[in-house]
């Protein structure tokens, strides 16, 4: 179990899209390996829906989403990693490296304690 300040530090900052491109931005960087070894294999379609449904639920803004943090299975069976649903098309889920586990309930109580360290609630859609 480690601990470090990249789980707090800022988000970085959106690309906006071309002149006359009309599809959701994504931010800037380059995701991580972590990511790109859990969210690789999957369908970029698919990420690009769930990203767009992720930017409704934030209140039609793009970026991490303050309090939705989710455990995610890194290793089948033996590691489990806090991260954070973003509303972003090149990576609908940011996973803090630094925050890694054995099992799932000590990542959930630690996205728990980040999510009261960042004095973040649950996310809700305004109607």
């Amino acid at each position: 179990m480690t601990r470090g300040r990249d789980a707090a530090a800022a988000p970085r900052q959106p690309i906006a899209p071309p002149v006359g491109k009309h599809v959701m931005p994504a931010l800037d960087g380059d995701i991580s390996e972590l990511e790109a070894a859990v969210l690789g294999g999957l369908d970029r379609d698919r990420l690009n829906q769930l990203a767009e449904c992720l930017f409704t639920l934030n209140n039609r803004r793009f970026g991490p989403i303050p309090g939705a943090y989710i455990v995610m299975c890194t290793e089948p069976g033996r590691r489990w990693c806090v991260g954070q649903l973003s509303a972003d098309r090149a990576r609908p889920v940011v996973l803090f490296k630094e925050l890694e586990f054995p099992t799932p309930a000590a990542a959930q109580r630690a996205a728990g304690r980040l999510r009261r360290a960042r004095g973040e609630q649950s996310p809700m859609r305004s109607l």
